[in-house]
């Protein structure tokens, strides 16, 4: 795939944004849910589920901040045509941001490196897309989580490919600045080929 190709978004794109969008709805309200999501095609590293996630969040309201990895002309340019949505430099501007987890060790001031809402509005801190190898809804060999929270009758099971130790201790608060700032703080979704699973800030997370 050359510089700057078109692909495929979404056949039907307001029915097929709609079905993933509830998707997500249920996988943010239930966290440890897994759900599938797909788009017709992949553009380079960018999987085709993580696209199909892209066009049912963003538009031209929604600035997106990409990591190096995904910053490609091709990314880029798929993106803003089929969903419109801004892409800045400034990581701080951004309401959604794209990363893979092997980025994160080099993030400077992570997490505050990407917007947490403010004390009026903690809803608008951002919502960090990570895209891994592979998510499961059990213990695998993968980083086994245990979480609870909101959403979660008592306590759900989740395995997540490739999470950095700057990743898990925010998630699991071994430096206190995830349950410190509630409710200010990041939304994150974990996406691999087919499935994703979300884990909000009141999900309260523990590594087994």
């Amino acid at each position: 795939m050359t510089a700057r190709t078109l692909i495929k978004g979404f056949q039907k794109p307001t029915h097929d944004s709609q079905r993933v969008f509830r998707q997500l709805l249920k996988a943010m309200s239930e966290p440890g849910t897994l759900v599938y999501v797909d788009s017709p095609e992949s553009i380079d590293s960018l999987h085709a589920s993580t696209f199909a996630v892209c066009q049912a969040m963003m538009d031209q309201q929604t600035p997106l901040w990409l990591s190096p990895h995904f910053a490609t002309p091709n990314i880029k340019h798929n993106l803003h045509f089929h969903t419109g949505v801004p892409i800045v430099e400034e990581s701080q501007q951004s309401l959604f941001a794209l990363i893979s987890p092997a980025e994160i060790d080099s993030v400077e001031r992570f997490p505050h490196v990407f917007f947490q809402g403010t004390d009026e509005y903690p809803e608008t801190g951002c919502t960090v897309i990570v895209q891994v190898h592979s998510v499961k809804d059990d213990i695998s060999e993968g980083v086994n989580l245990r979480i609870t929270g909101p959403g979660i009758e008592t306590a759900q099971l989740v395995s997540i490919s490739d999470l950095s130790p700057p990743l898990l201790n925010y998630l699991s608060n071994q430096t206190g600045e995830r349950n410190g700032s509630f409710p200010l703080g990041l939304d994150f979704i974990f996406i691999d080929k087919n499935q994703l699973v979300c884990l909000p800030r009141t999900t309260q997370v523990e590594v087994l």
